[in-house]
């Protein structure tokens, strides 16, 4: 046997031991998820109760969204097993024209169709057509996967419409626009987009996206209200005040630098401060890295730094890092290049990690996890990439 031969049958082998263990894990997921609904958790199916509910009570009362109380006696008339407790609607109108149509169903069947439907165009924006591949594999055994959908939230929905508006920027700019405009449903992740954009100078895109933008909030207020805005820039002080009285029971499942500095009683303008200089040192390397024009690690920093960027996030927010690092590592090994032993540690590490935090409170964790894998997809740590540019540095002639 050849040494090539010897090396293309460890390959195989190794090939074949990692899609046992993704399928060995999809396998648990699913299993977990079903038993988790057959628990009869309270609410049923998560936080998309809420999804739903927000949708059916602003299809009959349009602006009352932001009435928190109004609210509260709707969503207790739909589920009198809350107790007394509500869900406030956070969001800008615009995420509602996705939950209208959700409303319209039965509870079950508008959460199975909710994740199956953002699962979806999660796997297809991160992997195109190789979705059926080993990439698409991890992506369902992901943990966050897991996560988001026990939750029943939009983490799918927010990396699809990020990814696959950064994904399009050179091919077709028109829809990327569109897909970072709607992804605006979430201010807090659209903050490195404008970087992107500008680095590349993608004017039509930015068009695309100012323009969805606008276009989708005054279709809202076409559908439910013509005031539901002004009442939301009228709310939004008394949620931002609802928030803060309860960041105790929501900072342990929020992997952020702003969160962390809360949790260990550090002062809001600390916190603030260490994650505005953070959010700074990102925009910075993903300016650089956009620079040198739509790369799998471009896309891969802006997913990962878009966690790492906003004081708020959550950990259901997760599947756009967990996109960005099969971008990441797909293009890598397509190349032929060994993934950073680093990533592989620091990503199995924040895997253990987010389900600790679902229970418990783990400060700084998941927010220093995050900061070193991007810094590594970065290239910061890359030895042999620096040597590289050391040697393209042009010697000063002699005499």
């Amino acid at each position: 046997m050849t040494a090539t031969t010897s090396a293309a049958s460890n390959q195989t082998r190794d090939r074949r031991a990692v899609v046992f263990l993704l399928v060995a894990l999809s396998l648990y997921n699913g299993l977990y998820l079903v038993s988790w609904w057959l628990s009869s958790p309270q609410p049923a199916f998560g936080d998309f109760f809420a999804l739903w509910s927000f949708g059916k009570f602003a299809g009959v009362s349009g602006a009352g969204i932001y009435d928190p109380f109004a609210l509260c006696d709707y969503q207790q008339r739909l589920d009198p097993t809350l107790g007394g407790a509500g869900f406030p609607y956070p969001y800008p109108p615009t995420f509602l024209l996705a939950l209208l149509p959700l409303s319209m169903m039965a509870l079950p069947v508008a959460y199975g169709c909710w994740i199956s439907l953002t699962f979806a165009l999660y796997g297809l924006a991160t992997l195109g057509q190789h979705w059926r591949s080993i990439s698409g594999l991890a992506l369902l055994a992901a943990p966050t996967t897991l996560i988001n959908a026990i939750a029943g939230q939009n983490g799918f929905l927010s990396a699809a419409l990020l990814i696959g508006g950064l994904r399009l920027l050179t091919s077709h700019p028109m829809t990327a626009g569109a897909l970072l405009g709607l992804l605006a449903y979430k201010p807090q992740f659209v903050l490195l987009t404008p970087v992107a954009l500008l680095a590349t100078r993608n004017w039509r895109a930015m068009l695309a996206a100012i323009t969805t933008t606008l276009v989708v909030a005054v279709a809202t207020s076409a559908v439910l209200d013509w005031s539901i805005w002004l009442e939301w820039v009228a709310r939004f002080p008394s949620y931002q005040a609802l928030l803060q009285a309860n960041q105790g029971s929501l900072v342990h499942m929020m992997p952020t630098v702003a969160a962390g500095m809360h949790a260990i009683g550090a002062p809001p303008a600390l916190g603030y401060a260490v994650q505005l200089l953070l959010s700074a040192i990102v925009a910075t390397l993903v300016w650089r890295a956009w620079r040198g024009g739509m790369t799998a690690q471009a896309i891969a920093m802006t997913a990962i730094g878009s966690i790492v960027a906003t004081p708020y996030a959550m950990i259901y927010d997760m599947p756009m890092v967990a996109a960005g690092i099969a971008i990441h590592w797909k293009a890598r090994t397509e190349a032929g290049e060994p993934i950073a032993p680093l990533e592989i540690g620091v990503t199995i590490a924040l895997s253990v990690c987010l389900f600790a935090m679902i229970g418990h409170s783990v400060p700084f964790a998941a927010a220093i996890l995050l900061v070193l894998l991007f810094l590594s997809v970065a290239g910061v740590f890359d030895r042999s990439r620096r040597s590289v540019l050391a040697l393209r540095v042009t010697p000063p002639s002699g005499g």
